[in-house]
């Protein structure tokens, strides 16, 4: 009897910490990431001296607003609500047509752009780092904001014709292999690995003894610039992963291709490209804002995206 009483309790033991956790992560929804949020918005998280707490006083797990309750292929890059983050979050809401005009921007490539991150290994809220750059831009350095140097070395064409860089999904080729890079460098720390995209590769190491600090205390040692940026992406992060708790369009981005890709011989006129697959030069060049001239560059061959069949009013709704 004593036997089956340890038996028992042993198992007691043993379900009463499981019970525990589950109850916190049934509490409250989950979003697409695997997290689960409590029951109030996202904006509710505090955090205190280290640890995040909700408004209730129960503290949060580890030093996160959110719980990974689920197994992912690569972790998710460590979030932080903080009262600075917060600052930034609120900043966005209180103005919300120029994140949500960036989320339409992005909706076409979004999908295909999170695959290649993920196809590098990298975690897919890093591409929320287009928005905190760039908001999106498909002029200048393009989403990523690639310096000339970096995007060449990386396999993109800048030239009179074409330049790349504003091509979200090459240019997010380019950029998850130097985030990759950069991440191997720097020794599996993925806020580091922001930082040295930043600050460059070899500006990194006056850096390195902040690996395994707290935020709080990395951002105080950063320069003004990657410690805005690092900010910036946290909260634009934050707000893409509860943009329904947060009223704001979504931005995980179609997961079916508005557009199909054909190869175009070199030099063919946009405007004759238009006329065969029913669409318009203005279309072209939204779809392929890596072209700078109305026509493709002088080449055997290059690949140009067109509406699919009919799509032609869907993308327009993303603008």
């Amino acid at each position: 009897m004593r036997g089956k009483v340890r038996d028992v309790i042993a198992l007691i033991l043993l379900v009463l910490p499981v019970a525990g956790c589950s109850a916190a992560v049934l509490d409250g929804a989950r979003d697409d990431a695997g997290f689960s949020i409590s029951g109030q918005a996202p904006a509710s998280v505090t955090s205190g001296s280290g640890a995040a707490t909700l408004e209730n006083g129960s503290a949060a797990f580890a030093s996160l607003p959110f719980v990974r309750s689920s197994p992912e292929v690569v972790a998710p890059f460590p979030l932080v609500l903080n009262e600075t983050v917060q600052h930034y979050v609120d900043s966005y809401l209180s103005q919300p047509q120029g994140l949500e005009s960036s989320f339409r921007r992005s909706n076409p490539y979004m999908a295909e752009m999170v695959s290649v991150l993920q196809n590098h290994g990298l975690p897919k809220d890093l591409v929320y780092l287009t928005f905190a750059e760039s908001a999106f831009t498909d002029t200048g350095a393009g989403p990523w904001q690639l310096s000339r140097e970096t995007a060449r070395r990386f396999g993109l064409t800048i030239n009179r014709w074409v330049d790349e860089r504003r091509d979200p999904i090459k240019s997010t080729r380019a950029a998850a292999a130097y985030l990759a890079t950069l991440h191997d460098e720097v020794g599996d720390d993925w806020r580091m690995t922001l930082v040295a995209w930043n600050n460059g590769e070899g500006g990194v190491d006056r850096y390195r003894d902040l690996q395994d600090v707290s935020y709080e205390l990395l951002v105080r040692r950063l320069p003004e610039r990657t410690r805005e940026l690092l900010n910036r992406f946290m909260a634009v992060a934050l707000i893409a992963r509860h943009s329904r708790e947060y009223g704001m369009q979504e931005a995980a981005g179609t997961t079916v291709r508005d557009y199909r890709v054909i190869p175009v011989k070199g030099g063919t006129q946009l405007s004759t490209i238009a006329e065969v697959n029913h669409t318009s030069v203005w279309m072209l060049h939204f779809l392929n804002p890596g072209l700078l001239r109305d026509a493709v560059p002088p080449a055997e061959s290059y690949a140009v995206r067109v509406p699919s069949e009919g799509r032609d009013g869907q993308l327009l709704k993303t603008l």
